[in-house]
């Protein structure tokens, strides 16, 4: 007999995937039985009465979990005429590997949807959690993730900084900000001056060149300096936190006052690929299973949900839509981004406590790659956001708007810790 747990895992996917394919709500209902449990869910108050005979039952079995879906029978005669299968069998296992003392024994394997992120026991995600929050809290900053960390070291000292999250903009070394002032508003990233890179850099020339110093001997300053820019993401081990590299606008700021390295440049968008052939019932499917293996898998405090408009929304990009960019735009800069229904991070927790600032559940549907390392999500009104370590930003009333902003480089309000922008 299936676990409790499992039974509800189960339940909870159906209902995922119930909604995706519905387009309505699908709260799931439960009635056990000898062979197992039927599932279904109230249809909408509004919703048309199905006629005699054009119904289905859905049955779960006791003993494997397995979905058994009977047409065209009431449930009561569906459930008299139910076998439940027997149990599964363990296969015969080879014996279990030696390790000598000194070697740890390899770390156990998950199985996980190939559409979703692969899911965690819950001891590795409370002690991945820990360990972000600790780092974050010896940098000052609140245990809010995606975040960036930056360690600058500069003549054998090492200034760190994480990204500033703070409703009130950080107060900047002047030669950052005339650095800042030489770039034209279009052509800054979006949210750079909160990125962990300038405020290292800013500690770093307030401590060892004082508020002003003569561009040359900053120069030489920084003519030696190294830069350690890493990623802090949900569920991933802050041990292992990824190597990144810097937006465009903190790259050119920090190259121009003497930091190693090239200016980065701009990239013209290419035309896009063609859709895949296999029309919209075939994509409708693959959203489907999708959108449900990423709703299964849960966070610490927090459990996506699956949002019943998000197969319409992301079929006219299915399966994905990547644009590759990163040039001026009308009012910042644009850069890369991908719609996509099979984002492979965690984002449970990231996007629950967004909910719980903006009053709105979410969902992701994309990624920004280009020195934003964000996430696209829609809410429950089909409003869009971006979600980066400096903080969550406004797209547009849904998402056509939001890549109009996107491609464009309209302007993208800043949530606030109220949940306004």
């Amino acid at each position: 007999m299936i676990s409790q747990d499992r039974l509800q895992e189960i339940v909870r996917h159906w209902g995922a995937t119930e909604t995706l394919r519905r387009g309505h709500p699908c709260e799931p209902r439960v009635y056990e039985f000898d062979g197992g449990w039927v599932v279904w869910a109230p249809p909408p108050a509004d919703a048309p009465l199905a006629q005699p005979g054009t119904g289905e039952t859905v049955i779960i079995d006791r003993n494997t979990g397995e979905l058994s879906v009977v047409p065209g029978l009431p449930p009561q005669v569906a459930m008299d005429r139910y076998t439940p299968r027997p149990p599964l069998g363990l296969p015969d296992l080879p014996p279990a590997p030696r390790f000598e003392a000194s070697a740890p024994p390899p770390p156990p394997s998950f199985p996980f949807s190939a559409f979703g992120p692969a899911p965690l026991p819950l001891p590795v995600l409370r002690e991945r959690a820990a360990a972000a929050a600790a780092e974050l809290a010896r940098l000052g900053v609140e245990a809010r993730l995606p975040q960036l960390t930056a360690a600058l070291t500069v003549d054998g000292r090492v200034f760190e900084a994480a990204a500033h999250t703070d409703d009130a903009e950080y107060d900047h070394h002047p030669a950052i900000l005339r650095a800042l002032a030489e770039i034209p508003p279009p052509a800054r990233s979006r949210g750079a001056t909160r990125h962990p890179e300038l405020i290292a850099a800013s500690r770093a020339l307030f401590s060892l060149a004082g508020e002003e110093a003569d561009p040359a001997w900053l120069a030489h300053l920084l003519a030696g300096a190294t830069l350690d820019l890493r990623r802090l993401r949900e569920a991933a081990d802050p041990a292992e936190a990824q190597p990144t590299r810097s937006c465009h606008t903190c790259a050119t700021v920090l190259t121009d006052l003497g930091l190693p390295g090239a200016p980065p440049r701009d990239v013209v968008t290419p035309q896009m690929p063609g859709r895949p052939p296999g029309g919209d019932e075939f994509m409708t499917s693959i959203l489907v299973e999708a959108l449900a293996a990423t709703a299964a898998v849960p966070g610490l405090r927090h459990r996506l949900t699956a949002l019943p408009f998000l197969v319409e929304v992301l079929l006219p990009y299915a399966p994905m839509m990547p644009v590759l960019q990163s040039s001026p735009g009308a009012q910042q800069r644009v850069e890369s981004y991908t719609i996509n229904a099979w984002v492979s991070e965690h984002t449970a927790d990231t996007l629950g406590e967004l909910a719980e600032r903006i009053g709105a559940r979410l969902f992701p549907v994309g990624t920004e790659e280009g020195g934003y390392y964000g996430l696209l999500a829609v809410d429950e009104l089909r409003r869009v956001y971006a979600v980066d370590h400096a903080g969550a930003w406004f797209l547009g009333v849904d998402l056509p708007a939001a890549l109009h902003t996107l491609d464009t480089g309209a302007a993208t309000p800043r949530v606030r810790a109220d949940g306004s922008w």
